[in-house]
């Protein structure tokens, strides 16, 4: 299927999203560890889950918008296939 340029670049941001959130997370994470604070292992982990969440569902939102958008072109090209 033919994409319009937005949203070749909305999956483009969707999947940096993703994988940069993946690693700015676990970089984030990591210097809260190694910070040698005191609860840093929750807070650690609270971050961790937190911004790998967050990075999903941006992911899988900015997905979304492209297969309703795809749903809406399927549905004008067969109401002009059947006018």
């Amino acid at each position: 299927m033919k994409r319009t340029k937005i949203e070749q670049l909305l999956v483009v941001i969707a999947w940096a999203g993703l994988i940069g959130g993946t690693l700015f997370t676990v970089l984030f994470s990591k210097g809260i560890l190694e910070s040698n604070i005191e609860m840093a292992f929750p807070q650690a982990i609270l971050t961790f889950v937190g911004g790998i969440g967050a990075s999903v569902v941006g992911w899988a939102v900015l997905l979304q918008i492209i297969s309703i958008s795809d749903r809406i072109r399927n549905i004008e090209n067969h109401l002009k296939g059947s006018i």
